[in-house]
């Protein structure tokens, strides 16, 4: 592969192009592109775009080979979109030809822009010129196939472009979590980027919510009235948003129907009590958000955060029950796992092995998930683990109970407790799949895996301090005869 500048006069349209049927010249291969783009409506939104930058991306190359029928020309294998566009940008008789199919009032639409925008459009672009298709197939498929693990394109959230936007929605949260006014799972699911923004907007940005408490979203977050009011108010939306008691359906489809949970945030915010204490060391360390209970399944997401005071009795509104996921580990759980192979079976039992269907796997898996994380452990705080692996459980278990360390959560002693106590289950877990007569059930792996997560969370969370923490270097020692 090399890298090029080519005039637009000298490229091709693909005719073999995937987006649309494969076609025998040039002109059916531009019709039919215009057809699937919305009878052009995308292409001419991309040919407006690029007349406002005056440029296409400078970090996206189109890719292309060179043509075997036509010396000193090239196919675009990826770009063909971009490449109409700039044609029917920069030739004027282009637009009118019957044979590209254009509806005539696309056809004016185009000419006013060209009209507009004469010069605005670029005559050559930067090409990557492989040598053929198959060269080139990979990296086309992952431009245009999800993200792929990770590999390919990782499209944004509505949390993550309300952040690169600054909107008034996200400054709104940001200056809230900045001045301690949101719960410690609220914070936690902000941090692990897991936040329904949508959701939080379908009551924040009303008008008339706005108004009876007293700030303003218009193009940024600014308190109109009582800083108090204003917070309290927003920090129960967002804790609504986490809980599920704000969401898309029923009443928060329309904002007239939301009268009755602005009188439910009104009686919150006339309550006497601060909405939320100041969160905790412990609390901030990675991700933030309180820590859940030894037997919470979805250990590090987040949960509901009760109110200090009880609010008035109101109408409760239906929450949706969450169906348990088909995987062992729930997609939302963070672990900070750096081993490569222990990773790997994590991943496996995210997404790839479902407990409902391979609870015998399943278990052979987390136990062996288990043990690694007590081998590792123990090398990291320089216990020289050994070859009985139920013994090295128990003592990562033991040194977890009997010694804190700076990453741990502040219900540290209950989650230490429960792994102890609990850590024999993948013994006998492990046993029941070798078994050829005893079922292991799926509630079984699940029972094992809420038991013993919080435990394996802690481990983690000090193994990987110890990875990322410099050692201090040793101490040179003083020449004999010198203090």
């Amino acid at each position: 592969m090399r890298k090029a500048t080519y005039p637009v006069s000298q490229l091709d349209l693909d005719q073999q192009n995937p987006r649309i049927h494969a076609v025998e010249n040039q002109t059916a291969a531009m019709k039919a592109l215009l057809t699937v783009e919305k009878d052009a409506e995308k292409i001419y939104a991309l040919a407006s775009n690029i007349c406002d930058m005056r440029m296409l991306d400078p970090g996206d190359r189109l890719y292309v080979i060179p043509s075997t029928t036509e010396p000193d020309r090239y196919v675009v294998l990826d770009g063909n979109r971009r490449l109409t566009a700039l044609r029917l940008l920069s030739q004027a008789n282009l637009v009118d030809r019957d044979d590209i199919g254009l509806s005539s009032a696309m056809q004016q639409r185009l000419k006013r822009l060209r009209q507009k925008h004469t010069g605005f459009w670029p005559t050559k672009v930067d090409v990557a010129v492989f040598d053929n298709r198959e060269a080139a197939n990979e990296f086309i498929r992952l431009r245009h196939t999800g993200e792929n693990a990770g590999a390919g394109r990782s499209a944004w959230s509505a949390l993550q472009v309300a952040r690169f936007d600054n909107t008034g929605t996200w400054q709104c949260l940001d200056r809230l979590r900045r001045d301690n006014a949101l719960s410690p799972d609220v914070s936690n699911a902000l941090n692990r980027e897991v936040f329904a923004i949508t959701n939080f907007e379908r009551v924040a940005n009303v008008a008339a919510f706005q108004n009876r408490f007293g700030y303003s979203l218009a193009s940024s977050f600014s308190v109109v009235g009582s800083k108090e009011r204003a917070y309290k108010a927003l920090s129960k939306v967002a804790t609504d948003v986490v809980s599920g008691r704000v969401h898309s359906r029923e009443e928060f489809t329309e904002a007239k129907n939301m009268s009755q949970y602005f009188d439910e945030v009104e009686a919150f915010v006339n309550l006497p009590a601060p909405p939320y204490p100041a969160p905790s060391s412990s609390s901030a360390l990675l991700g933030g958000g309180t820590s859940p209970t030894p037997n919470d399944p979805n250990h590090g997401s987040p949960s509901p955060a009760p109110a200090l005071t009880p609010a008035p009795a109101l109408t409760p509104a239906p929450v949706r029950k969450q169906r348990p996921s088909s995987y062992l580990v729930d997609k939302k759980v963070l672990l900070n796992v750096t081993n490569p192979k222990c990773r790997l079976v994590i991943d496996e039992l995210k997404g790839k092995i479902k407990v409902t269907e391979a609870p015998f796997a399943c278990a052979l898996l987390l136990r062996s998930f288990q043990e690694m994380t007590a081998y590792l452990y123990l090398d990291a705080m320089g216990q020289k683990p050994g070859g009985n692996k139920t013994s090295n459980i128990m003592a990562a278990a033991n040194h977890l109970l009997g010694n804190s360390h700076s990453t741990d959560t502040s219900d540290r002693q209950a989650l230490a407790q429960a792994f102890k106590s609990s850590s024999d289950i993948y013994e006998k877990l492990c046993e029941t799949a070798h078994s050829t007569v005893t079922v292991t059930g799926t509630d079984h792996v699940r029972v094992a895996w809420k038991n013993l997560f919080g435990g394996l969370d802690l481990l983690w969370r000090r193994i990987h301090h110890t990875e990322t923490t410099p050692q201090p270097a040793p101490r040179a020692l003083a020449p004999k005869g010198k203090p």
